[in-house]
């Protein structure tokens, strides 16, 4: 009988058990030790912008020898630039949806609740903890995995501690619960979010106006920066994560897929991950996975490859990051702000950026990224060690090769 386990904690999973939810803690760290990461390598090399033919100046058009030459702009894929960086002239900032109830409820740090698409949802909301008066911050909205909630993604996911450090505002939705696989003689296996092809485009769309709605209240309750909206999410909420960054590219900045990616994945003729299916504004975006043992009922590889190719052909910037630890949580080191060594690279691209373009062309990757990520899909050299926790978070058989 087949079995779906909960999702990374960061359980990478789109299905592993869960450990019982506790109270919501604003300070939680991941339960498991990490390690392994070391420091990044070499920054690449970006090709040189093409210098534009110039016509040779004549009579009346031709400067003074004494006349003082104006600096050149920055080229495109040169500029280092982050978010709250002044933003550039002629740089307009996204058109955000309005909040489609009457009026959004009042917000505070911690548990949530709004009324989108016709029903009450819940989301926790995470600010600084020293959050300054006259601060505007990027929003990373973050998508929990099967098996999880907004609170584990709290905690597992060192959400507070990446916002006090980063200075970021994040937003974690939860779950609703109906988004199931009907399975013979067992109970409904609760997907979590709407990425599979069988999800009515009702249910689809009820999800894509909840981002809307949380960016909308967010938005009216808090000083953000517009230009630096972003989305994370973590196994089944890296999947729903690829369709989102399809059908909100005119609003997030960025996006971050850890173990995830669009079909098709599966290989089976009853169900599958929803494919490519729009022409996005590319997104820069960070693509990580547990290699080729990354597999839960899905292929997490061939997904994330999958959407690695979608968007390179499209113009966009990727950061690849291959560890080989199953689907599970990446090994990265707790000492170097854990996952927040990911969410960096969500407050490092602002909206404006130029399709393909990326700070890390001018000063390479942090310095604290580990060594199993690169620039560029099938560029970064896979992990090779230990790893902090047992390969059991996904007990399904691996699908045979060839389905």
């Amino acid at each position: 009988m087949v079995r779906l386990l909960a999702l990374l904690p960061l359980v990478w999973v789109t299905g592993c058990p869960a450990s019982p939810e506790g109270p919501v803690d604003a300070g939680g760290a991941l339960d498991a030790p990490l390690a392994d990461a070391g420091p990044a390598a070499d920054a690449p090399t970006a090709p040189d912008a093409p210098s534009p033919a110039v016509d040779a100046p004549t009579g009346a058009d031709t400067p003074s020898p004494d006349a003082p030459s104006e600096p050149d702009a920055p080229p495109i894929l040169h500029r280092d630039v982050r978010c709250g960086d002044p933003v550039p002239e002629g740089a307009t900032p996204p058109v955000l949806r309005p909040y489609s109830g009457a009026a959004c409820p009042a917000l505070v740090p911690g548990r949530n609740t709004i009324e989108s698409g016709g029903r009450t949802r819940q989301f926790l909301l995470v600010v600084p903890t020293d959050l300054g008066p006259d601060e505007r911050l990027p929003v990373l909205v973050m998508w929990h995995w099967l098996g999880g909630s907004a609170n584990s993604m709290l905690t597992r996911g060192q959400v507070q501690v990446a916002a006090d450090e980063l200075r970021f505002i994040a937003i974690i939705p939860e779950k609703t619960g109906d988004v199931t696989i009907p399975i013979p003689f067992v109970d409904p296996i609760d997907m979590v979010w709407p990425y599979l092809d069988f999800t009515s485009d009702a249910r689809f769309e009820e999800e894509l106006v909840f981002f809307d709605d949380l960016v909308a209240c967010v938005s009216g309750a808090y000083a953000i920066d517009e230009h630096c909206i972003s989305t994370v999410g973590v196994s089944a909420g890296a999947l729903w994560t690829g369709q989102l960054l399809q059908h909100r590219s005119d609003v997030l900045a960025s996006a971050i897929v850890l173990s995830g990616g669009v079909g098709p994945a599966s290989g089976l003729s009853f169900f599958d991950v929803r494919g490519f299916t729009e022409e996005p504004r590319p997104l820069p975006t960070l693509i990580a996975w547990g290699g080729p043992l990354d597999q839960c009922a899905l292929r997490f590889e061939t997904a994330s490859q999958n959407l690695e190719v979608e968007l390179e052909a499209r113009g966009g910037f990727l950061v690849e990051c291959v560890h080989d630890c199953g689907h599970t949580e990446p090994p990265v080191e707790e000492t170097m702000l854990g996952l927040g060594v990911l969410y960096r690279f969500a407050v490092d691209h602002p909206f404006w950026l130029a399709p393909g373009e990326s700070p890390y062309f001018v000063r390479g990757l942090p310095s604290d990224t580990p060594t199993w990520c690169a620039i560029g899909a099938g560029n970064a050299t896979p992990r090779s060690g230990m790893c902090p926790s047992a390969l059991d978070s996904c007990p399904v058989p691996a699908l045979p090769p060839g389905l």
